[in-house]
């Protein structure tokens, strides 16, 4: 009956770990808005088709957006 009990706790503790990262990832996409996802994801397919110049814009977005979430955090 032990062991029954410690594998459901380790369960419940692998899903308590998992909620919070998820929880985690949409505050950030949340705070983020489209535009800076949007940003992430037009960076990352552009670097790969080989456009340096456009992707880097494209980060440059998604970086923008990140500082203004960090500043706004750190004035709290």
């Amino acid at each position: 009956m032990g062991k029954k009990k410690v594998v459901k706790e380790k369960i419940v503790e692998k899903i308590s770990v998992m909620r919070r990262i998820y929880n985690a990832v949409m505050v950030w996409l949340v705070g983020t808005g489209i535009d800076g996802v949007i940003g992430a994801l037009a960076g990352l397919i552009l670097l790969a088709g080989g456009y340096q110049v456009l992707s880097g814009i494209a980060f440059g977005v998604f970086a923008t957006r990140n500082w203004d979430i960090l500043r706004t955090w750190i004035k709290k």
